[in-house]
């Protein structure tokens, strides 16, 4: 897309912001985060692991953005599409769909197909494929700055962003078919592509320790470890096929004391994998159907977002403890959970398609444990426990497509 293009879109996009706010606001003041009232997220019982506390959906704007100021008349921006985030400390990036269909003359971010692709959805064609926006958002005054140059480099939709310790961050750029990596501000620093391995890197995280960057790939059905600094790959984890260890279209990854869960759309639905990349446990047969983010909290539960009834599902030691919302647009209901990050003891569930993040406090657990926090008698939570002191010798990683 041209620079003359990218500019006009954004103009389009700030009118049709500002004609949404008079609209809806009947010229109001707007609440940078909406909170809400006392709602609980579940959908049948009460839950056992999170306590919705408030809605982002409305962000103040930065100094950086004087000109959206001027020609919108506002110091917010409403979210659209959200599609993914990271967070650290007060720190948080957020990267927002770059797409726009159009049907019977209405133009709107790309619409709720479903399971279905938008091109089995008749009457919806895609406008403008665009480039994502990204901003870094601080949690403390509510207040966002765009990067710019960040946007300019990517040529889809994120699909997962980490927030490193320095404050610079990385993400996947799935239809440029590479993974990115920028500064605070936004400046291109590295990139991490290899196309023998990479064709849809749909998910990423990055070892700081031995500075190694690990992207999973969607389409090759694998994780590739990238040297953080020489942007070279180093080896691979996993392959296509059926069983475990292999994948056949992997939709998350994230790393785990000692190892990574990754969930999968048509194999077993969440592997846990060593650091070596060994199969050590799966859950989830027959109770998740299209998973599509996942995270964990401090006392090992791992969170499964799925497509197919807009819920999440809580594990403990590969056990469903917990199933929380519905669809809808209510306080703790979703529409496509793109992504979910964990700061601290708060769950940051990215609802896309209601354009928003909706927060959580994770609800300590109750359970009968030992004095470190394990449930005692629990077959699966061994075997859960063995990836945190498996820390097996990076030689036996199997070899990348040259």
């Amino acid at each position: 897309m041209s620079q003359g293009s990218k500019k006009k879109r954004w103009l389009t996009l700030q009118i049709i912001v500002l004609i949404g706010t008079v609209v809806g606001l009947g010229g109001c003041a707007v609440e940078q985060i909406k909170k809400s009232q006392t709602v609980h997220p579940s959908s049948s019982t009460q839950a056992k692991t999170l306590r919705y506390v408030k809605t982002i959906d409305v962000v103040g704007l930065g100094s950086n953005d004087a000109i959206k100021r001027l020609i919108a008349g506002q110091d917010t921006h409403d979210l659209v599409r959200p599609v993914a985030i990271d967070v650290r400390g007060d720190s948080m990036i957020i990267a927002e769909s770059g797409r726009v269909y159009k049907k019977s003359g209405l133009t709107v971010p790309e619409p709720d197909f479903g399971i279905a692709t938008p091109e089995a959805d008749v009457g919806w064609r895609m406008v403008d494929e665009g480039s994502g926006i990204i901003f870094r958002y601080d949690l403390k005054t509510g207040r966002m700055k765009m990067l710019h140059g960040a946007g300019d480099y990517i040529k889809g939709d994120v699909s997962d962003i980490y927030l490193a310790s320095d404050d610079s961050f990385f993400l996947t750029d799935v239809e440029g078919k590479r993974a990115l990596h920028f500064s605070p501000t936004g400046r291109l620093l590295n990139i991490y592509k290899h196309p023998p391995n990479i064709f849809r890197p749909i998910a990423i995280t990055v070892d700081e320790k031995r500075k190694e960057v690990l992207v999973a790939d969607e389409t090759y059905s694998h994780i590739v470890a990238f040297d953080m600094e020489k942007a070279e790959p180093i080896y691979g984890m996993g392959s296509r096929g059926n069983g475990p260890g292999k994948f056949r279209i992997i939709t998350d990854m994230i790393a785990i004391p000692g190892g990574f869960a990754v969930s999968d759309r048509i194999e077993l639905r969440v592997q846990i994998l060593d650091r070596a990349g060994n199969f050590v446990a799966n859950f989830g047969q027959g109770e998740i159907t299209f998973p599509t983010a996942l995270a964990t909290d401090p006392d090992g539960r791992i969170y499964v977002s799925d497509k197919a009834d807009s819920t999440i599902r809580v594990y403990k030691a590969g056990k469903l403890v917990d199933k929380i919302g519905i669809n809808g647009d209510g306080a703790g209901e979703f529409r496509y959970i793109s992504d979910m990050k964990v700061l601290d003891n708060r769950l940051y569930v990215v609802d896309s398609l209601n354009g928003r993040i909706q927060v959580f406090d994770f609800i300590p657990e109750t359970t009968s444990s030992d004095s470190n926090g394990i449930e005692k008698n629990s077959e699966a939570q061994t075997a859960v426990n063995r990836v945190v002191i498996t820390m097996a010798s990076l030689t036996e990683m199997p070899s990348l497509v040259k």
